[in-house]
């Protein structure tokens, strides 16, 4: 058996049938609640998804055909316009306005086709007839198909994997996969077979597993001007232009040598894990300006993951003596304490975290591995359980709370949440020897050596990773 261990942080980590999925998936954020965060990033995907649309009727020859619908008690509540390209006859979108508010849109659906014509993507946000604080459903299909299958992962805008369905042959035999957000985290041998199978494989192996960019309809768009600045839109953190970033402050830098211009290029390099470079750049800032306390920080971080811990610690020391009320500072504190094995002093730093900002869930995460380096798994348990409720993105969180079930012998629960971090980071090498090695607890012993096979084709997480080994 692999030697299974924690992860510790190294980085701060109401349904309408309105869509053919939507009848069998199970969104438990589809019901809009009072979640101001949620609101305005599902008003906001619906924002840019109008731009999107304007985008793709203006970049082509349109036909226009339109009809009128509703709802029992009021049978025309909106005006449906389909817009199809002429050259193709693909339906590029298609948008309700509400008639009695003619520029209220009541639910848009804009569909992306690749260089074959092939279906990419679809996305789709819909309001209530009332009450439209923001979309009650947001969608977002990733489409795949080749000569023998079609198939599709559903999200919602904030992320979360709702469906999947795939339809065609395996090798001459029909093969039919239907699987809502329940079975995604399931302990039932059925949906685990099924989700292990070759055929699970052939149908969703180049579907992306997560939503990621493209949360944003509007990614790897090339917007026109007036759209591009309607848009308002933010640089995205890619590789690419993170060098291109680097490029440009490079030559800034020939006529500024400013504390400004070395803290940015810093932060790019520490962004591509060059820390050398980032430290140099980071101290060229503050012999420029000592009271740059951002460029502390940033020094801080990569002087610990370039494993000198004392300057690490001093410079976050620094930081926190400026801004004594960073949760933030006291965590990456913390964490480097941890792996300066200096764990009392890391203790204090985690929990300062915590009273500072108690929905700190990266604190939450790292107290709860110190409770199990310690032996103290229910105390460890009840940490890890905090962390996911804080933030259901934490893959580490997951898988924590997983490794720490199987150690107290809860093993359908272990399966559940090291599901639920496979959901988040498929290929994580840890999680799914972590996986087999329940299935193999709960004797399964064919699916958990499937998943064990998977993982030794996965190479070993590069870079500083601090994990404790499970004794």
């Amino acid at each position: 058996m692999k030697k299974l261990s924690f992860s510790l942080s190294i980085i701060g980590c109401l349904a309408l049938s309105l869509h053919p999925a939507v009848i069998n998936a199970k969104n438990s954020k589809s019901a809009m609640s009072v979640d101001n965060q949620q609101i305005n990033a599902w008003n906001q995907f619906a924002d840019r998804l109008y731009i999107l649309h304007q985008h793709q009727i203006a970049q082509n020859a349109i036909s226009q055909s339109e009809s009128t619908g509703g709802y029992m008690g009021n049978g025309e509540f909106y005006r449906e316009v389909k817009f199809t390209d002429k050259k193709s006859g693909r339906l590029l979108s298609r948008v309700l306005w509400e008639i009695e508010n003619p520029d209220q849109i009541h639910e848009i659906e804009v569909f992306v086709y690749d260089d074959n014509g092939r279906l990419k993507r679809d996305y789709l946000a819909a309001f209530l007839p009332e009450h439209r604080n923001a979309p009650v459903q947001t969608l977002i299909n990733l489409h795949y198909q080749n000569d023998e299958v079609k198939s599709f992962r559903q999200f919602d805008a904030s992320g979360d994997k709702i469906y999947e369905r795939c339809e065609g042959k395996f090798f001459g035999a029909p093969v039919s996969i239907s699987l809502t957000d329940d079975d995604f985290y399931s302990g039932s041998s059925d949906v685990i077979k099924t989700m292990e199978s070759e055929e699970y494989l052939s149908c969703f192996q180049n579907v992306l597993p997560t939503l990621g960019d493209y949360a944003d309809p509007l990614f790897d768009i090339q917007l026109s001007a007036d759209l591009l600045k309607h848009a308002e839109i933010t640089e995205h953190a890619t590789p690419d232009s993170v060098e291109q970033k680097i490029r440009d402050l490079t030559k800034a830098l020939k006529n500024n040598k400013s504390a400004k211009n070395y803290y940015e290029r810093g932060d790019a390099y520490f962004k591509l894990n060059k820390f050398d470079e980032a430290v140099n750049d980071f101290n060229q800032a503050i012999k420029l300006d000592d009271s740059m306390d951002a460029a502390y920080f940033g020094r801080g971080l990569a002087y610990g993951r370039l494993r000198v811990f004392d300057k690490s610690i001093a410079d976050l020391t620094v930081f926190i003596e400026r801004n004594p009320n960073s949760s933030v500072a006291y965590t990456k504190r913390g964490v480097r304490r941890i792996w300066a094995e200096q764990y009392k002093l890391a203790e204090e730093d985690l929990k300062i975290a915590i009273k500072l900002d108690p929905k700190n869930a990266e604190a939450y995460d790292d107290l709860g591995v110190m409770d199990a380096r310690n032996g103290k798994y229910k105390e460890a348990l009840e940490h890890f359980k905090k962390v996911v409720d804080l933030d259901p993105s934490y893959s580490k969180g997951f898988h924590n709370l997983a490794m720490t079930h199987y150690i107290l012998g809860n093993y359908n629960e272990a399966l559940l949440n090291v599901n639920k971090s496979l959901a988040l980071l498929p290929n994580d090498k840890n999680a799914l020897l972590l996986k087999g090695e329940t299935l193999n607890k709960l004797g399964m012993q064919a699916e958990a050596k499937a998943v064990l096979e998977r993982a030794e084709f996965i190479p070993d997480a590069g870079g500083w990773q601090e994990r404790f080994s499970l004794q």
